[in-house]
């Protein structure tokens, strides 16, 4: 069996995404379930969101829906994050993710994409 150390793994999960992407792959190996095909958003679901928005989804956010977007046991023990079809702009953000009672959302600010829109 293959051990996964989050103190070792972590520095190179911080380097990059593919770093990011690798580690989640190990955490959710070692301590829920490995990553599987239908665990992530398909690109049809996405583009539908991106086409609804009138935006295109910052990569790294894509890249994370498409990964382990539908696995709720990573993404949403305490708060959720939102489906594409759930995703909206307020306050010139896109929203992502919600606390669990409506509290507090978690955003990305609009202003800081280099070319956001949709042609």
């Amino acid at each position: 069996m293959t051990t996964f150390e989050v103190i070792q793994e972590f520095p190179a999960a911080m380097a990059d995404r593919a770093g990011a992407w690798n580690f989640i792959r190990g955490f959710a190996a070692t301590w829920r379930s490995p990553l599987a095909d239908g665990d992530g958003w398909s690109e049809a679901d996405l583009d539908a969101a991106e086409a609804r928005l009138g935006l295109r989804l910052p990569a790294a956010l894509r890249e994370a829906y498409q990964l382990f977007g539908r696995r709720t046991d990573l993404t949403s023990l305490q708060d959720v994050l939102l489906s594409p079809a759930d995703l909206k702009v307020t306050d010139q953000a896109l929203v992502f993710r919600v606390e669990n009672q409506a509290a507090v959302f978690w955003g990305i600010p609009i202003a800081g994409w280099s070319s956001p829109t949709l042609p």
